[in-house]
């Protein structure tokens, strides 16, 4: 496993892209970046835009990954998402957020996926 954290990151983003495709998702661009908010994964779900913030653990020493995207980042993640619908001029869309947890466990790599993990 990767030991530098965007190393690690990286590697996890990977793995949420494969999990993500093998659902049916088309991948339609990673790290979308916007000031200084990045969205890790924007997909499209049978129509739905997917925006996907991804978590990278090593352990559970600092809890479950899913706590990491506080409110705060909730907000930061809405603004880039709408900066990347202003910049394709995408209207009259269906849209949501997505968080994914990636961590290599005993029995391999773990996925947890929360489809509509918050409203903004």
């Amino acid at each position: 496993m990767p030991q530098s954290t965007k190393t690690l990151g990286s590697w996890g983003e990977q793995r949420a892209a494969e999990y993500l495709e093998k659902l049916g998702y088309q991948i339609i661009i990673r790290n979308f970046r916007h000031g200084h908010g990045e969205i890790d994964l924007i997909a499209d779900d049978e129509g739905t835009l997917v925006f996907v913030e991804v978590k990278t653990q090593k352990s559970e020493a600092m809890g479950e990954a899913f706590t990491w995207v506080t409110r705060k980042k909730q907000r930061q993640i809405g603004r880039v998402a709408l900066a990347y619908l202003t910049v394709n001029n995408i209207i009259d869309r269906d849209c949501r957020f997505d968080v994914i947890a990636v961590a290599k466990g005993l029995n391999g790599v773990e996925i947890k996926h929360i489809p509509n993990a918050f409203w903004l």
